[in-house]
């Protein structure tokens, strides 16, 4: 009787509780466990061949566990995956790819309900590669008809309090190094262990005096030694001519809160800024002595980058300065960073502290991705739809007021996912306070599905209301076009049609509402990014296209698609507005150079490895301002190392490391086939002898980029973006001795060419460890202070006898040492008790991911 009832209490509780659906109990109970199981099948299914022409693919497994049995099958889970699933194998459950990244799992007939504690494995593949765990994105959620989707609580993300890091508890660990790791069988890309961190990093005994060393590194500088140290703990004493202290109260804030206020008793700081001298646009002269600092500048924004380097040359418990003499000015005119907060939502808090540090490292531009397929994030007054759709995620079968979840995000978003026009306002003031001009950028005519989407809600309101005029107005589809694309990111309807006037009445009306934000913030809209990249498919079958093609046929000879003839039309608009165009360089060579206008932007993006510098060369030598923005070394949501727990995308380059970024060339681009090499760490060459710029043509600048498919948090964005940012501003504003200058005649290079000879490759080496340990010791301090989480680098290690040697990226940071129970030490135990290694912030109150020491 005992063991009967028992039975009966066992078979209770193996019910759901009383009252809750399907939906709820699979959210709260059902466990998903996700395992990468080959990352480069030898063989991969012919489907894989219509995203693109794919040629490789991988194979991943899920396994799914409820506790309790649940007969219900009327429902459905979905869940991001970056890489189409093209082929599904299980014998209760099938796989669809809905749109973009998002999949949905359902039950087969065959699917009688989950047996309690039983497993259910779904072997798929797809096409591409994933081989980050960032890549394997988190929040399946789970919906029932008339039930609201409810995020499955396995599949979300965990943060580690010690160090700030995501964990992935639904993601079984990458072990494997060959089917984990790899992208091909002959990929030697090494894993990033703590032997091979130590192997790869140029090894320094000595140590550094960073005293008068600052970030970025100064045209020239001259330490005087005969004279005593300037002290500025009592802070400055501003005398000006020819400026308007406001242009200066950015960074005589920051000069305060580092403890140098404005002050009677502070050291005389004279500034004088007279057009006449012959100082570079943005640079300065400086004299610093005991009795006094000297600054003379061509301009506004020499001063202030002048007081920047006072600042810079200070560290958080040392306000004295040596003696010196500097002569700076920038190597390039634009020095931009790109951040993305379409793709996810990053807060105007972020934006703003991002402005800070770019301003006190001497960047001046901000490209601010606004609008994407998976999100528009600026209130434009005209067309409330934008944000009111096209800003929010949320569930519905069919999405008329949100967009569908994407990219790991939440279901439902509840906080506010743009920035008001009052929001944007506060940016271009802070921007302009700090020398800082912001290039919006609303992604046309690919990249729209947000767009397309808000207007399709705004379409169905007004028709609603019987307003068909006014409901055609703006609407950015054909009905009657019938073409069938996979964009880039596996989008079906994300393109503009660029054969309808409503697309071009509504990108003017989004362009005279930027342009009037600008000018109320007095910061008049200059360049304007169109994005036009990736629109490959489009249009084939568009009635409205056709009929273009034959009343324009003369008109459009010469162009090879029509995202040609959109580009040349929204470069006239926006030159009759005073606006210059700029674009992704594989649209912008989709055009006529005689049809565009005098001054075009063309930010370059091609990889190195695949001839990039041609496509460079190329659109550099159509007299167009050229900005490098090659993916291999600044593209800043890639991996700082070959390691799966690094997060990042990996498409372009395994690992950027912020040693890469100080090592860049940008003048000349195909000299890395010396030094890098591709994905899969093979070398490669480039042959520039018929691909040469144009005698004296020179770049416009650099610019780095932050996107964020795996960036849902301000502070992953933190992680991502410091310290490499820093390596970059080092590059836009310094010309080092060590580069190798571009030869104009033309050059072959690869492993073996030695044009960038082992001399020039010491030099910058011995520069480099000097920049890292200014970068540890002056910067690092800086942004404990403010609460930025830039990331902590792992620690390399070598077993030397009964010594265990390490070393960081990053000099002078504290290493910790765990012992095989499990307790961290700051002293080294010895060897036999070592199982892990890991850095800590300067302060102690973060520490970076941890190493386990491999075996001798």
């Amino acid at each position: 009787m005992i063991k009967q009832g028992l039975t009966l209490l066992a078979a209770l509780m193996s019910l759901p509780l009383y009252g809750q659906s399907a939906s709820t109990v699979i959210s709260e109970q059902l466990d998903i466990d996700y395992q990468l199981v080959d990352s480069h099948l030898a063989q991969c299914p012919q489907a894989i061949s219509k995203f693109h022409g794919l040629d490789s693919c991988y194979q991943s497994r899920l396994h799914l566990t409820l506790p309790v049995a649940l007969s219900s099958t009327d429902w459905a889970i979905y869940f991001s995956h970056l890489m189409p699933v093209v082929e599904s194998s299980s014998a209760q459950f099938n796989i669809t790819h809905i749109n973009g990244d998002l999949h949905k799992i359902t039950p087969k007939k065959t699917f009688s309900g989950f047996d309690a504690n039983q497993t259910y494995v779904i072997d798929f593949i797809s096409g591409g590669s994933q081989i980050t765990r960032s890549e394997f994105m988190p929040n399946f959620f789970v919906h029932s008809k008339g039930q609201q989707a409810q995020i499955i609580d396995s599949t979300r993300i965990v943060i580690e309090p010690e160090t700030g890091l995501e964990l992935q508890p639904y993601l079984r660990p990458f072990v494997d190094r060959n089917k984990q790791f790899k992208l091909a069988s002959n990929d030697n890309t090494q894993w990033a262990d703590s032997q091979a961190i130590y192997q790869s990093q140029p090894q320094f005994s000595d140590t550094i005096d960073v005293k008068h060393r600052l970030i970025p590194t100064p045209k020239s500088q001259q330490l005087l030694p005969k004279l005593a140290a300037a002290d500025l703990s009592n802070g400055i004493s501003l005398t000006t001519t020819g400026i308007n202290d406001s242009q200066l109260t950015a960074v005589l804030a920051r000069l305060s809160d580092l403890g140098v206020p404005q002050s009677n008793q502070g050291l005389a700081v004279n500034i004088e800024i007279s057009a006449s001298n012959t100082l570079a646009d943005e640079g300065y002269q400086m004299r610093v002595t005991p009795e006094q600092i000297t600054i003379r500048a061509h301009d506004e924004q020499g001063a202030f980058y002048a007081l920047q380097s006072l600042a810079g040359l200070v560290t958080t418990d040392d306000l004295t300065i040596p003696a010196m003499e500097i002569d700076d000015a920038p190597h390039y005119p634009f020095r931009g960073l790109h951040i993305d907060v379409a793709r996810n939502f990053l807060s105007k808090a972020f934006i703003l502290q991002t402005l800070e540090q770019m301003a006190a490292h001497k960047m001046n531009k901000l490209h601010l991705h606004l609008a994407d397929d998976e999100g528009w994030r600026l209130a434009i007054d005209s067309l409330p739809e934008l944000t009111e759709v096209g800003s929010r995620r949320c569930f519905e079968e069919t999405p008329k007021n949100c967009l569908l979840p994407q990219l790991g995000s939440d279901i439902e978003t509840t906080k506010k996912q743009f920035y008001s026009q009052q929001d944007y306002l506060d940016i271009l003031a802070y921007a302009k306070a700090r020398h800082i001009q912001v290039i919006p950028s609303l992604d046309m005519p690919g990249h729209s599905r947000a767009a397309i989407h808000a207007m399709e809600s705004r379409y169905q309101r007004l028709l609603a209301k019987g307003e068909q005029q006014a409901a055609t107005k703006y609407r950015l589809i054909e009905p009657e076009d019938t073409t069938h694309y996979y964009s880039i990111q596996h989008y079906t309807d994300n393109t503009l049609n660029v054969c309808i006037d409503a697309t071009y009445r509504f990108i003017d009306t989004v362009i005279s509402d930027v342009q009037t934000m600008h000018k109320q913030a007095g910061m008049p809209l200059y360049i304007y990014h169109i994005g036009a990249d990736e629109t490959a498919g489009a249009w084939v079958d568009s009635p409205s296209c056709q009929q273009l093609k034959k009343r324009l046929g003369d008109q459009l000879a010469g162009l090879n698609t029509l995202n040609g003839y959109f580009i040349e039309r929204i470069s006239s608009m926006l030159n009759k507005k005073g606006i210059q165009v700029a674009g992704w360089n594989d649209g912008m060579g989709e055009t006529r150079t005689q049809n565009m206008p005098s001054k075009v932007q063309t930010n370059s993006w091609s990889q190195l490895y695949h001839k990039g510098h041609v496509a460079t060369h190329q659109q550099a030598n159509r007299g167009w301002q050229t900005v490098i923005s090659t993916p291999d070394v600044t593209y800043f949501d890639f991996p700082y190392q070959a390691h799966p727990q690094e997060p990042g995308n990996h498409w372009a380059a395994r690992h950027i490391s912020t040693e890469k970024v100080f090592q860049f060339m940008p003048d000349n681009l195909p000299a890395h086939a010396e030094i890098w090499r591709d994905t899969k760490e093979q070398p490669y060459q480039s042959d520039d002898r018929q691909s040469q710029l144009k005698k004296g043509n020179e770049f416009k600048g650099i610019q780095g980029h932050l996107w964020t498919e795996m960036i849902r948090t301000d502070e992953r964005a933190q992680y991502m973006l410091y310290p490499r940012l820093f390596a970059l501003a080092e590059r836009a504003w310094h010309l080092p001795k060590w580069a190798l200058p571009y030869d104009y005649e033309g050059k072959q290079y690869n492993q073996a060419t030695n044009h960038f000879d082992k001399a020039a490759q010491h030099q910058r080496d011995q520069q480099w460890f000097a920049f890292a340990t200014t970068l540890s010791l002056k910067v690092l301090p800086k942004l404990e202070r403010k609460g930025i989480e830039y990331r902590i680098p792992t620690v390399g290690t070598q077993i030397d006898g009964k010594q265990l040697k390490t070393s960081t990226s990053l000099p002078a940071l504290p290493i910790e040492y765990q012992d095989k129970q499990g307790n961290w030490h700051q002293q080294q135990p010895s060897v036999e008790q070592i199982h892990a290694v890991r850095a800590t912030s300067h302060d102690g109150q973060r520490k970076g991911r941890s190493l386990a020491l491999q075996p001798k």
